[in-house]
């Protein structure tokens, strides 16, 4: 185990909503964000060091991963959004039917401690949407679904167990659907 000294991270983010009329409103949102390790001179080795050896034959397990990127974040992450709506009535409660659909990106990212070869993540977007009715008083039903393309992505990427060389991976959601119901006073 290593702690780095010191690290340093920047960014900004920038979102917003807009309703264009009573019907449809839209959202997005976009951040950058930049983490370097100013002073990590006792980090553990990346995956492909594993055993590695000096000039003499000594092994190490420590290297000086300064100015490396820190892991699990990207450079840059985003979402888009709509959604159309329309008053109704649903089992004679008033509310409003809707149908909508966002997007979530992010930009690729190592998701090792020590800046490694393979153990980046690629980038990925995932395509979610809901359809139902809000209740402002009442009950209210959405029918949802995340990751409705069903995009193969990881979380993340790690040595495996034992730290033999090999690596382990966190798998993303697949396609998930649902339906939720909600009862508000």
């Amino acid at each position: 185990m290593a702690n780095a000294e010191k690290v340093n991270v920047k960014g900004a983010e920038l979102d917003g909503d807009i309703k264009i009329n009573k019907h449809f409103s839209f959202n997005s949102s976009v951040a950058y964000t930049d983490g370097k390790y100013v002073t990590f001179t006792n980090a553990p080795l990346p995956l492909e060091e594993t055993g590695a050896k000096d000039a003499n034959g000594v092994a190490y397990y420590a290297k000086d991963a300064s100015g490396g990127q820190l892991p699990g974040i990207s450079k840059w992450a985003g979402t888009i959004g709509g959604e159309y709506s329309t008053e109704g009535k649903l089992l004679g409660n008033t509310g409003r039917f809707f149908i909508a659909s966002d997007a979530y990106g992010r930009s690729s990212f190592s998701s090792s401690p020590t800046p490694s070869a393979y153990l980046n993540i690629d980038s990925y977007i995932l395509l979610n949407a809901r359809i139902g009715f809000r209740a402002s008083k009442g009950v209210s039903v959405t029918a949802w679904g995340r990751n409705i393309l069903d995009k193969n992505y990881f979380e993340q990427l790690l040595p495996g167990a034992g730290n033999a060389g090999h690596y382990a991976a966190v798998l993303g959601d697949p396609a998930t659907y649902g339906i939720t119901i909600k009862y508000t006073l």
